[in-house]
């Protein structure tokens, strides 16, 4: 019993230690003293708000499972797998070294539970299952892992496997891993997992794997909602994350930090000086629609209400004074059919001189092409004014 106390005593101490330092007011630090050898943050529209070397290549480890992540859901997402789809383990997945669910090869598995071990507890053999199922062959899924890094403008990074463990030739950045995380964090499924804490893996043999979520900052930092680490002796201590405080959603993504403790250390001090200093600005509101309205001709109406599609914010520097246009691009007539939704014309977002963000604007209802009908009514109509 005196063991068992003294273990977990022990702990609590460690735990402490680890994060010792870490406050959630705002810290005086000075960033130059980071370990980090590079981080970033990044508001939602993707404008930089801090970094140091943010397109400086570096081995980001596990944090490539992220890309394993994004390309799963998206295959979700389309109906080329089905949650409850159940796949065979193959035996080179369960012989992956590193963090692991411990999947016994041969054995079925559901695709919901392979995501989760990957996102949760950074499991490699759950990683090479989804990559061999996908792409037919691990190196197969490297190859759309590549793809799509493309696709997302991640132009310094090459991926190797679908792991992140050590490989010749395999890379990325902070800035381009920031790009990722924002991408990935737009599936609710991934944003789920990310902030299950503990959970557990039952095996078809009934043998049950503890899940543990390697992201600390879900515990100890309430504004983050998601994450991944990740660490070899190549790559360092990582740490990509997402937080939301005052509305304002920030990436914060350090590579190469000295210890696990810094990692999570360092990101809140991004996050505590971010939040302290820059202020989230909503320039484009969707819930209200434009004052301009758009001739149409050849429709059953004769003007459409518009909006723009979406939201857009950038955060700010507190009391900054920037020169912020908002250009509205409308054509001056339209032609019938229209249908909710259908893109007419763009919001063009301009701050200092420099276009940063271009937002569809859309239909807000359909307008169907006139028949017969409608014209005579409309000929009739005029003809009865005259008269």
């Amino acid at each position: 019993m005196k063991k068992f106390i003294l273990t977990i005593i022990c702990l609590t101490l460690a735990v402490i230690f680890c994060f010792s330092g870490i406050k959630t007011e705002v810290l005086a630090y000075q960033f130059d003293d980071m370990s980090a050898k590079s981080y970033i943050v990044i508001d939602g529209s993707g404008n930089i708000l801090l970094s140091r070397n943010p397109n400086e290549k570096h081995e980001v480890a596990s944090i490539c499972k992220l890309m394993t992540a994004l390309i799963t859901l998206e295959h979700v997402e389309s109906g080329n797998l089905k949650l409850d789809d159940k796949v065979v383990a193959s035996t080179h997945a369960c012989d992956a070294e590193g963090s692991q669910a411990f999947l016994d090869a041969g054995s079925e598995y559901y695709i919901r539970d392979l995501i989760k071990s990957v996102i949760v507890a950074s499991a490699n053999d759950s990683a090479i299952v989804l990559a061999e199922v996908i792409g037919g062959s691990e190196m197969n899924f490297v190859d759309m892992m590549n793809d799509k890094a493309k696709e997302l403008g991640m132009n310094d990074t090459l991926y190797a496997n679908s792991t992140g463990l050590p490989a010749n030739n395999q890379y990325s950045t902070a800035y381009d891993t920031s790009l990722l995380l924002n991408q990935v964090s737009k599936y609710q499924l991934y944003l789920e997992d990310s902030k299950i804490w503990m959970d557990k893996l039952v095996h078809p043999s009934g043998r049950e794997t503890e899940l543990v979520n390697t992201n600390r900052l879900i515990k100890y930092y309430p504004n983050c909602i998601s994450g991944k680490t990740g660490f070899t002796d190549e790559a360092g201590y990582c740490l990509s994350s997402t937080a939301i405080k005052n509305d304002m959603k920030l990436t914060c993504v350090v590579l190469g930090c000295d210890t696990m403790a810094n990692r999570f250390k360092e990101s809140i001090e991004l996050y505590n000086y971010a939040y302290a200093n820059f202020t989230n600005k909503k320039i484009v509101d969707c819930s209200k629609p434009i004052e301009n309205s758009i001739i149409i001709t050849g429709g059953k109406g004769d003007v459409v209400s518009i909006k723009p599609e979406h939201d857009f914010s950038f955060a700010m520097e507190r009391n900054s004074n920037k020169d912020i246009d908002v250009d509205i691009q409308l054509p001056s007539t339209l032609k019938a059919p229209l249908k909710e939704g259908d893109r007419v014309g763009n919001i063009v977002v301009t701050i200092d001189g420099n276009v940063v963000k271009e937002i569809p604007v859309v239909c807000c209802s359909t307008v169907d092409k006139q028949g017969f009908k409608d014209v005579m009514v409309k000929v009739l109509d005029r003809f009865a004014v005259f008269n």
